[in-house]
């Protein structure tokens, strides 16, 4: 084994390997008794209800998991909530005033705000 105390002029490309065979030659514990028994009792836990049939989870749960989890559906809902605040946002760039104008088909007038929008409906 390599001498950790004084330190070599040359490193030894092989201490490595030799410290892994010393690894290799150490003896392993057995596991302790505690350690058996909760891993058993793990194990039990996740096996099938005697008969072998397993309950089937509701569907919003499987679409969830199919999805990706909770963490993908918070990102759909972000992105969702992100598009219409961007979409709604866009309209007033084009002086459209999109939500006065539903109900107006037959009764338009000039004063409703709406700038480019109304002398297009003008025109016909």
């Amino acid at each position: 084994m390599m001498d950790m105390k004084r330190p070599s002029e040359q490193p030894d490309p092989d201490w490595i390997g030799d410290m892994l065979d010393d690894l290799g030659k150490a003896p392993v514990p057995d596991p302790s008794g505690d350690l058996v028994a909760r891993v058993l009792a793990d194990a039990e836990a996740h096996m099938p209800p005697p008969g072998g049939v397993r309950p089937v989870p509701p569907v919003w749960q499987r679409v969830v998991q199919g999805i990706g989890g909770w963490g993908v559906i918070g990102g759909l809902v972000a992105a969702t909530v992100a598009g219409f605040v961007v979409g709604v946002g866009t309209l007033d760039g084009t002086g459209a005033d999109a939500l006065w104008t539903l109900g107006y088909d037959a009764y338009y007038d000039a004063e409703l705000g709406l700038d480019a929008f109304g002398w297009a409906l003008e025109e016909g």
